[in-house]
């Protein structure tokens, strides 16, 4: 063999070595582009169901329920803090065998036609020396897509 011959050998066994660890390279970043991919579509398939979420909550009433004293006489507030609107809204005291609150104005005012955003409902309790001090409340009331939704509150002097 001459030396062109080895000369050329030895070119070409360096640039299969060469070639091969440039192919094992590219596969290993290809595996990786492949993975941050698969990453950025999961963390965009998230995005948008949070983007979804919130623009759901901007539709949806959001309620406080309290019982509070002005001067010698207490009230209980419900009250929309959400961004939506409810509509046949009902209020009920759970477990109360004296029920502070009078049948009449629970009768007048209940079910309430439509509750906004921001809104409330005073309603006059009479509280005595051997009334508890906390309350359990239940408020139910329809969506604007007329699904029925209920929340339990706990109330307290």
């Amino acid at each position: 063999m001459s030396k062109f011959e080895v000369l050329s050998i030895i070119i070409s066994i360096l640039a299969v070595g060469i070639s091969t660890i440039s192919l094992v390279r590219t596969r290993k970043l290809a595996k990786e582009q492949l993975e941050l991919e698969r990453i950025t579509a999961e963390l965009s398939r998230l995005q948008i169901e949070s983007i979804a979420e919130e623009k759901t909550n901007k539709t949806k009433p959001k309620f406080n329920v309290s019982l509070t004293k002005m001067g010698k006489s207490y009230n209980f507030y419900i009250s929309n803090t959400g961004q939506g609107s409810a509509y046949n809204v009902n209020f009920e005291l759970i477990d109360c065998e004296d029920s502070p609150l009078f049948n009449s104005e629970l009768i007048d005012m209940f079910p309430y036609q439509e509750m906004r955003p921001g809104s409330r409902i005073k309603l006059l309790a009479s509280l005595h020396f051997n009334s508890p001090s906390k309350y359990q409340s239940k408020l139910s009331w329809e969506d604007e897509n007329g699904n029925k939704n209920e929340e339990i509150f706990w109330t307290s002097l």
